[in-house]
């Protein structure tokens, strides 16, 4: 009697966890670039399934999107849900996550792990070429390997010598991504809601994406935009999270366009143009993000990399690590400025504009003789105890 009531009891206590199993057989997203995203959850229960809601959010996002989702109410449930991505875009290239909550009549719920899809532009198919932590994506019909061979060697080689300066902890993988053309690049970007310039950097994903034709000049575009995208991933990385929007505008852009491999000839005239006109930016007003004006943008890409090689030439690379530790602490532009270089904001614009003054002839003349002048009055001072002893004779 007492083992049929034992029994009576285990299965009193099992058939309620039966009863209000929730049992998913298939959890699937497939999505159009820009267009909308169909989420698709196949699911059963012995008792009706009353709601199910849906979760999703972008790695990089600060919010969650939450919806409770439209379905008829049964014990098998077959739902498509279609998010509209022009109406509310996900960020471009980031992983994105996904999960459900189902609940039955009986009040069982279950909450499915979260799975992850990469929202990256399949209008395209992208021909990735990896090595170590960097991958490199092109488009299918644009190039050929010697053009993912030289993007992914710039990267390699650039990638270790922005970090010999800034010993920054890299990431665990570096995507690039090069469009065949400014106009799909820009279309993908304004698709997303997004507007790009030539190219953009994800500091927190380790993405960057551009445009590089494939023609004569690729590896000259390469030289330049793949080692400054890279430039804004290493800051991120060298100033934590937190640190990077104290970062000034200044510093970030002039590191990149100072690391570029194949300096831009439109920056150095028209810096040119600026010292001569006395038309020159405030440093001041380069502490926070630049201009939407072309020449305005163009001088300040100018001058912030001409400030930071001047820093470069004047303090070496401790001083810029030491620029990039002050602002991770959270100081402010000009702050970051005392703390690291024992000057201040105007008084550096004052050292690196007089860098930029051309030298006086008499100068240049004297730079150049001055060697020949020092031994002159070394032997000339070798000779002088020989005249006195001659005299004294």
């Amino acid at each position: 009697m007492v083992g049929l009531v034992l029994m009576l009891t285990v299965w009193l206590l099992a058939a309620p966890a039966h009863a209000q199993g929730i049992e998913v057989t298939y959890n699937q997203v497939r999505y159009r670039f820009a267009q909308q995203a169909t989420f698709v959850l196949q699911a059963n229960a012995e008792a009706e399934i009353t709601d199910v809601y849906l979760f999703f959010k972008a790695q990089n996002a600060s919010q969650t999107h939450s919806i409770d989702v439209p379905f008829e109410p049964g014990t098998a449930i077959d739902i498509e849900y279609v998010h509209d991505l022009r109406a509310d875009p996900l960020s471009p290239f980031t992983d994105v996550s996904y999960w459900w909550r189902i609940e039955d009549a009986s009040g069982a719920e279950r909450t499915l792990e979260p799975q992850q899809f990469n929202y990256v532009d399949n209008r395209f198919q992208w021909v990735p070429l990896r090595q170590g932590i960097v991958t490199v994506y092109w488009i299918e019909d644009h190039g050929d390997p010697t053009f993912g061979q030289a993007a992914l060697d710039i990267a390699l080689a650039s990638l270790e010598s922005i970090n010999a300066e800034l010993r920054a902890p890299l990431p665990e993988a570096v995507e690039i991504y090069l469009y065949n053309t400014q106009q799909n690049l820009d279309a993908a970007m304004t698709m997303s809601g997004r507007d790009w310039a030539g190219g953009e950097a994800h500091p927190d994903l380790g993405v960057v994406v551009t445009a590089i034709p494939f023609n004569e000049f690729y590896q000259s575009r390469m030289k330049r935009y793949i080692p400054h995208e890279l430039t804004h991933l290493l800051v991120y990385r060298a100033v934590t999270p937190s640190g990077y929007h104290h970062v000034p505008e200044w510093l970030d852009e002039g590191l990149a366009t100072a690391n570029e491999r194949l300096p831009t000839p439109e920056h150095q005239t028209r810096l040119n143009e600026a010292v001569n006109a006395g038309e020159l930016i405030p440093l001041a007003d380069l502490c926070v993000p630049f201009s939407p004006n072309a020449d305005d943008a163009l001088l300040a890409y100018a001058q912030s990399g001409s400030v930071v090689r001047f820093i470069r030439e004047t303090d070496g690379a401790p001083a810029v690590r030491a620029l990039l530790a002050a602002y991770a602490d959270g100081a402010s532009c000009s702050r970051g400025v005392q703390q690291a270089l024992d000057t201040s904001l105007s008084g550096l614009e004052i050292a690196w504009q007089a860098s930029l003054q051309p030298e006086a002839p008499w100068r240049s003349w004297a730079i150049k003789v001055a060697p020949w002048a020092g031994l002159w009055v070394l032997g000339l001072l070798a000779m002088l105890p020989m005249i006195g002893r001659g005299g004294r004779r």
